[in-house]
């Protein structure tokens, strides 16, 4: 593993009950694949629902995002880095594109996360994600991240 949880904490700002990446299983210059457990005592999975406990697609994109800024990070402190102004990981999750939610992901399942950079430009990240649960397709789109700059507080 290339990251575990508490490496993760020192780079995402999120913190449970929203913080839905694990581990870092993989990096490349190409993509990264990063890992969530999703144990039945999760709280979503109170509500969502009773006797059919499954991960809502929306926290499904949350953790793909989580994971995207997690490639922004890992690039940032990569010895060739593409964009090095992320080491700290203060990047903004801004447009989801064409998410197909093609089955569910349920309790109990460990959600495989892939993304790959596809295009960058002025600040934004265009990336083409990923979700699985061993050989069963979750969601799969694109998203978009951007740098503070374009975020307005």
């Amino acid at each position: 593993m290339i990251l575990d949880k508490p490496q993760i904490k020192s780079i995402l700002p999120h913190r449970e009950p929203f913080l839905f990446v694990d581990g870092v299983l993989e990096f490349s210059r190409n993509k990264i694949l990063a890992v969530f457990n999703m144990s039945e005592d999760l709280p979503f999975f109170k509500g969502h629902f009773p006797g059919n406990p499954i991960m809502p697609g929306v926290l499904v994109t949350e953790s793909l995002a989580q994971a995207c800024g997690l490639y922004l990070a890992l690039d940032a402190r990569s010895e060739n880095a593409k964009i090095p102004e992320f080491s700290d990981g203060d990047i903004f999750y801004l447009a989801s594109a064409n998410i197909k939610y093609i089955t569910v992901a349920a309790a109990g399942e460990t959600l495989e996360l892939t993304a790959s950079m596809t295009r960058a430009f002025n600040g934004l990240f265009h990336f083409s994600v990923a979700a699985a649960a061993g050989r069963k397709r979750i969601a799969e789109g694109s998203l978009v991240l951007a740098s503070p700059k374009n975020v307005a507080r």
